[in-house]
């Protein structure tokens, strides 16, 4: 008998690129098809798209070995429009794993001192990490602007609302 997942009725998994490491530590980036890691990134051009991926594989430093799939992997799931956006997933991936080695070293530590060093960074990444989410939110939402009216004068004959009004999309 198989076990039906939610992640078996998903959407077809978005490509992105295999990372692997050879001898002298060397990361071997394969792609599936030319163009993959800028449309990965939702960038124009292929020079920045590289430039952004490697800095974010460059921010792992010491895990980068073990971590670099994962980055590969968020550029899928979080799905970048733009380089901005592509550059703020990349941050809030090392973040995140900056985070999560933090914890695991304070899990491990058997000095107070040391565990609340740990935790103390734990905290401020956690913080940074809140921090670029709502950064990433807020870019995609593009900031809707509000125009609030304090006074409004109707004459004879003429019509006014009042409550909020918001134009959609598309639709007039």
């Amino acid at each position: 008998m198989t076990k039906t997942t939610d992640l078996d009725t998903k959407a077809p998994e978005r490509a992105y690129p295999r990372m692997t490491f050879g001898e002298g530590n060397t990361l071997t980036c394969t792609t599936g098809a030319e163009g993959e890691i800028p449309a990965l990134l939702g960038m124009k051009t292929k020079d920045a798209a590289l430039a952004v991926f490697y800095s974010a594989l460059e921010a792992l430093g010491v895990h980068a070995e073990a971590k670099a799939q994962m980055v590969a992997a968020m550029y899928a799931e979080l799905e970048p429009r733009d380089g901005i956006e592509a550059m703020l997933v990349g941050q809030m991936t090392a973040t995140h794993i900056a985070m999560t080695v933090a914890a695991a070293k304070m899990s491990g530590a058997s000095m107070y001192a040391v565990r609340e060093s740990h935790e103390r960074s734990m905290t401020r990444l956690s913080r940074t990490y809140l921090a670029q989410m709502d950064a990433l939110k807020k870019y995609r939402a593009k900031a809707q602007q509000v125009v609030r009216v304090e006074r409004v004068t109707v004459h004879d004959g003429g019509q006014a609302i009042v409550g909020d009004v918001r134009h959609g999309r598309g639709g007039g």
